[in-house]
């Protein structure tokens, strides 16, 4: 069984080290104590209304155990 690495900040699905996972762009939700991970695109789009952000991109990345996921 894959280790844990974090949960969906939407659906609230268990992510492990070496899924693919979707951060948004905006460095708000990147920053401090909010670390924003996604599942999916769907999961990440649907968090934009609440968010309100003027222009944001989902970007792909691989959850890694240095904690800094790898771009792809």
């Amino acid at each position: 069984m894959a280790e844990p690495f974090a949960v969906c900040s939407m659906c609230r699905k268990q992510l492990h080290f070496g899924d693919k996972v979707w951060r948004c762009s905006v460095s708000t939700c990147n920053s401090g104590r909010v670390k924003l991970v996604f599942c999916t695109v769907g999961c990440w789009d649907a968090h934009l209304p609440t968010a309100r952000h003027r222009n944001a991109a989902a970007i792909e990345e691989i959850a890694r155990k240095d904690g800094a996921p790898a771009k792809r």
